[in-house]
């Protein structure tokens, strides 16, 4: 049974004449009788009988009917449905981001997406790079953003856009009057980490280790407003993106500082799954973010 079929039996049905119905169609008469005949082979009843010259739906062709109506509606809503997908009219997107990201670049990047396609639905999980990784794997998103390495080889990993890590003291930190500070001075301190896991601890450790600070941790936060409160309140001094306190230091409840001969730039990633399918809708929204970082 295809739709094929279902249309040449309702349009049999409603003009209860095969020739007329093989003209409106562009097909043979043969073939329409073909296509009644497979249906009632396949449904194991006669949809129509023929009295005299006349040919009427039987008690069973009327109640297939019915049906067929509801199925035929219900493919062209689908058809019609799929192409306003197809236009972007709507859809929806499953979209990840690791922290840094998923709370101080993703939220522009929709709300400005989604002032254009209104209609839209977008969902985003914010996890760490680790947790969006596996979410990947098992295509619970579609695709991601994430500020830490990648270690699956199912996981295609592109560059995104560039970021840069800075330590952060409270504005009465004795460090805050000083731009730059040399990497002795850090030894001396207690750090604020994000947990295990995060991208921004991974390259923080990454970087520290490269230069040989030696560092010690106060205690680990889940995600950065926590730990940029408790910076605040001269707990410690932590190391996260410059983007994640521009409010802090323009209100002067932190300081920014950067760390002579230590390389704490890095990039964040645009990842999806290899066998990922890319709909339409997918690769604008991926056009728009790429060009929303580097207007």
């Amino acid at each position: 049974m295809n739709e094929r079929k279902l249309k040449i039996f309702f349009e049999v049905a409603k003009s209860l004449n095969m020739t007329e119905v093989a003209r409106n169609l562009y097909i043979s008469q043969p073939a329409v009788s073909m296509a009644i005949s497979e249906l009632e082979e396949e449904l194991g009843v006669k949809l129509f009988e023929r009295i005299g010259k006349k040919l009427y739906l039987t008690y069973e062709g009327k109640i297939f009917l019915g049906y067929v109506r509801r199925i035929l509606n219900i493919y062209d809503e689908c058809r019609t449905k799929i192409g306003h997908i197809a236009n972007l009219k709507y859809g929806k997107l499953k979209i990840g981001a690791s922290t840094t990201i998923g709370i101080y670049l993703l939220p522009e990047i929709i709300g400005s997406f989604s002032n254009i396609y209104k209609d839209i639905e977008i969902s985003i999980a914010i996890e760490n790079t680790k947790i969006i990784e596996s979410m990947l794997l098992e295509n619970k998103i579609d695709v991601a953003f994430v500020e830490g390495p990648i270690y699956s080889e199912e996981i295609v990993v592109k560059d995104f856009c560039d970021d840069e890590l800075v330590v952060i003291v409270s504005s009465n930190h004795r460090l805050a009057k000083f731009n730059e500070i040399d990497k002795k001075e850090l030894e001396k301190e207690k750090f604020i980490l994000r947990e295990v896991g995060s991208g921004t601890r991974e390259v923080f450790e990454k970087a520290f280790y490269k230069s040989g600070i030696e560092y010690k941790v106060a205690f680990e936060l889940g995600n950065t407003e926590a730990i940029k409160k408790a910076v605040i309140a001269n707990l410690g001094i932590s190391c996260v993106s410059k983007r994640c306190v521009k409010d802090e230091v323009n209100l002067g409840l932190i300081s920014m500082l950067k760390v002579k001969d230590v390389n704490l730039s890095r990039k964040f990633y645009f990842i999806h799954h290899k066998d990922k399918y890319f709909s339409n809708l997918l690769n604008v929204f991926i056009d728009y973010a790429y060009n929303f970082v580097n207007i």
